[in-house]
Formats: structure tokens, C-alpha cells, sequence
């Protein structure tokens, strides 16, 4: 035997050892990567939108403020105060003597005005619906938080889920890495230098992947922080995928309603959303608005009305320096005003009032359009989404399962190359990072159709 044949099957064992021991470091390093434990105190998005609801100061304001208007509507039925004088008059400056004329007195008189026309009844409405309003308000400010906080929610899950990806990215680059150094170092193979610089290359692309998700990170979860009232406790982590098939958290975004998933969405496909999105807290309040501009027109109309105020008095007088009797005097009178000089005013007033309650109607108008197209919107955006995942779930994860599970079948019986066993794992990961995408943006979809359509539904809940 030469040689030249020795050492040719001393090099095949050693490739065939370096082969085998690294097939059983990569599959062992999977496993341990799909199996990591979870440690750290998670924040649900369930939980996160309690703490938003509790710790929301507009909320808490709009509580006082509707304490606020109550109070305004039951002081508006009210008079005026009664007005009280007292005088002595008609006394004469020669003597000052109280029984010395007959016309000096002292006088104590009571004054009454009353409201003109019906204005403080339209007043009392008027606070009663703005009281109204603040409750449609909270109402509105609930829904807007529980979309923004899912919305920020839903980001900083995918950052923290996104760099679980990019770490088995990195072990399998890394894997990668040193299985071709290996070979090149020991001349095994067709392994040059340029497939190093490569797979260093991809790992730096990699570093600047981490700088971008560990930004969006730390951006979502200070975000979260401005809900809560205070930063986040470094204990507290978004919740992690414990497989591949973990799906994003929805339950949590339909927590107040009795709807399931599908139920909430064969209700929002089969209504017209221009028709019930009359309802959404957003343009009821525009109703609301509308309703107290009517009260102010009706206020203005009252304006062209005369004010009426009722007086009475009693004048006491003393009896003559002869002992003369004289009478106590008692007055009775009326006084109202006269607001037919400044007519051009008053119309002018009523005028711009009725204006203003047209043009809330318009806005209202406006406000439902606006829902109603953003539904459509986000009903097709959804409908495509929901496409999407079922061909990622039932097609591209099984065919990037089967690519990954054949190459590594191929490379233990020597009839494949590590490079193909890493590259088909690498493009499982990059698979599984597209189905995250997917299922983030599908849950801020329903998230945004779910706040408009919940409180509408609510709406006719309540009426029930």
C-alpha cells in the first residue's frame, strides 16, 4: 500500500470524525434552543391593559368632570338670588328729625328676578347632556387605550420574540463559522477562504438585525411605561414563544365582549359598517356635541325674550311731632326689559349658533364615514393576512421542516455538506420570523377592529 493511499483514508477518517461530531453538537444545540426556559416575570397583555385602565388619569378626570356638570345642571334651575334693600328716605337736612315730614321713611324693600323665557331649563339640559357626554367620553378613551396599549404591546412581543430568532440565526452561524474554519484549517474539503469571509459577513449583518430589535425593544417597552404611570421593573419581560406554532395573544383583545374569535369576526363581515358604526363612541360624542348646540340655540332663541323682575316694599313712618298718625306705606312693582332695540344682535346670535349645530352634524357625518372606511380597510388588510398564515402554517413550516430534517439525514450518511444543513435551517428561522411578522400584524389588525366594533356592539348590548 503507498503512501499516498494512507494518508488519503487518514484524511477521510478525520472528515468523517469532524462530520460525525458535529451533526451531534447541531442537533443537540437545537434542541436545547427550542427547550430554554423561561424564567422571568411576564407581563400579559391582559394584564397590561388592567394596569392602563387603572393608571389612566383622563379617566379619572372625566369622573370629577361629569360630577362637575351634574352640579352645574342642578345650580342652573335655580333663580336668582332675591334682592334686599333698606333706606331711609326723604329725610330732611334742616333737622334731621325723623317725625318731622310727613314723606320721610324707612324703607325695606324685596326684589325678585325671574329667569327670561325658559333659559334655565334649556341651561339644566344642556349641563344633563354634557354629563351624558363625559360618560360616552370615558367610554371612547377605553377603547382608544386598549387599541394603543395592544398596539405597543404587540411590538414589544415582537422585538423580544424577533431576537429569540435572531439567536438561533447566530448559533447556526456560528456553527456554520467554525465547521468551515475547520475544514480550511485542515485542508478538508473544498473549503476556502472566501466561504469564511462569508459566513463572518452574515454574522455582522446579524449584529446590526440585534441593534435594531433590541432599539425597538427598549422603545415599546418605554412606551408601555407612559400607561402605567411609572417605568417597568427590569423583572418584567413580554411573554415568549415556547415553539414555533405559539400564536400572538388575542384572547386578551376581546376580554370584554362574550365573542369568541370567529364569532367576532362572521359579526364584523356581516354588518354594514356605515350602519353600525353610527354607534362607535367616537361619533356619538359628535351626536352628543350636536345636541348641546341645540341647547344653545334654543338658549339664543330665549335671549329675544323680556326679562321680568317683581318688587315689593314696606315704608315704615313715624308718627307727627303733634302726635299726628300716619300711615305705613307699602309699594308694589314690576320691571321688564325691552329686547326689541338690538334685534340685528340677537339674530345674528341665533344665527351663528344654529351654524355651529350644522356643522357638528356635518362632522358627525365625517366621523362615520371615516370608521366606516377605515373597517373596510382593515377587514380586507385581515382577510389577507389570514391567507397568509394558512399558507405559511400549512405549507412553508412543514416544506422548511422537511428541507432542514432530509439535508441532515443527507449530511450523516455522507452523501450531503454542512453548508446545506445550516442553510436549511437558516431558512426554517427566516420562515418563522415571516409567520411572527404575520401573526403581529394580523393581531394589530383585529386590535384596531376590535376597537371599532366592540363598543358598538356594547352599545346595542346595553339597550338590550
Amino acid at each position: 500500500m503507498s503512501n499516498y493511499s494512507v494518508s488519503k483514508k487518514m484524511g477521510t477518517a478525520k472528515h468523517n470524525k469532524i462530520r460525525a461530531s458535529f451533526a451531534v453538537v447541531f442537533v443537540l444545540s437545537l434542541f436545547l434552543m427550542a427547550n430554554k426556559p423561561v424564567v422571568a416575570q411576564t407581563l400579559s397583555l391582559e394584564q397590561a391593559l388592567q394596569l392602563a385602565i387603572q393608571n389612566d388619569p383622563l379617566l379619572k378626570g372625566n369622573a370629577h368632570r361629569k360630577d362637575r356638570f351634574n352640579a352645574e345642571a342642578e345650580a342652573s334651575s335655580y333663580w336668582a338670588n332675591p334682592q334686599v334693600s333698606a333706606s331711609v328716605q326723604n329725610l330732611p337736612t334742616d333737622g334731621f328729625a325723623f317725625d318731622q315730614e310727613p314723606m320721610t321713611q324707612f324703607k325695606v324693600g324685596l326684589k325678585q328676578q325671574l329667569p327670561r323665557g325658559d333659559e334655565n331649563l334649556y341651561s339644566q339640559q344642556k349641563y344633563q347632556v354634557m354629563a351624558d357626554q363625559m360618560l360616552v367620553q370615558s367610554q371612547a378613551r377605553k377603547a382608544w387605550l386598549k387599541r394603543e396599549v395592544t398596539l405597543t404591546w404587540l411590538d414589544w412581543v415582537y422585538a423580544t420574540r424577533r431576537i429569540g430568532l435572531l439567536d438561533k440565526e447566530k448559533s447556526l452561524l456560528t456553527q456554520l463559522l467554525d465547521f468551515t474554519d475547520s475544514r480550511y484549517s485542515q485542508g478538508v474539503g473544498a473549503a476556502a477562504q472566501q466561504d469564511i469571509l462569508q459566513v463572518r459577513l452574515a454574522l455582522l449583518s446579524l449584529d446590526d438585525k440585534y441593534v435594531q430589535a433590541y432599539q425597538q425593544k427598549n422603545e415599546a417597552r418605554s412606551a408601555l411605561s407612559k400607561w402605567f404611570g411609572a417605568p417597568l421593573d427590569d423583572s418584567v419581560s413580554a411573554p415568549l414563544a415556547q415553539s414555533t406554532q405559539d400564536a400572538i395573544e388575542v384572547d386578551a383583545i376581546l376580554n370584554d365582549s362574550n365573542l369568541s374569535l370567529s364569532s367576532f369576526l362572521t359579526v364584523i363581515n356581516s354588518s354594514e359598517p356605515f350602519s353600525i358604526l353610527q354607534h362607535h363612541p367616537e361619533a356619538m360624542l359628535l351626536q352628543i356635541q350636536t345636541q348641546i348646540e341645540a341647547q344653545n340655540v334654543n338658549i339664543a332663541r330665549e335671549q329675544t325674550k323680556s326679562q321680568w323682575a317683581f318688587e315689593a316694599s314696606y315704608g315704615y313712618r313715624q308718627d307727627a311731632q303733634n302726635g299726628a298718625s300716619r300711615a305705613d306705606i307699602v309699594s308694589l312693582g314690576v320691571q321688564v326689559d325691552l329686547p326689541f332695540f338690538n334685534k340685528s344682535r340677537q339674530d345674528a346670535s341665533i344665527a351663528a349658533a344654529a351654524s355651529k349645530m350644522s356643522a357638528s352634524e356635518t362632522d358627525f357625518r365625517l366621523k362615520v364615514n371615516e370608521l366606516a372606511a377605515n373597517a373596510e380597510v382593515l377587514k380586507s388588510r385581515l382577510s389577507a393576512l389570514s391567507e397568509r398564515k394558512a399558507l405559511y402554517e400549512t405549507a412553508l413550516i412543514g416544506e422548511t421542516q422537511q428541507l432542514s430534517e432530509a439535508e441532515l439525514t443527507a449530511y450523516t450518511t455522507d452523501t450531503g455538506d454542512i453548508s446545506d444543513v445550516v442553510n436549511a435551517n437558516l431558512k426554517k428561522v427566516q420562515v418563522q420570523d415571516d409567520l411572527l411578522k404575520i401573526d403581529i400584524e394580523r393581531a394589530r389588525t383585529l386590535a384596531s377592529l376590535a376597537y371599532l366594533y366592540l363598543p358598538t356592539l356594547a352599545h346595542f348590548s346595553n339597550k338590550e
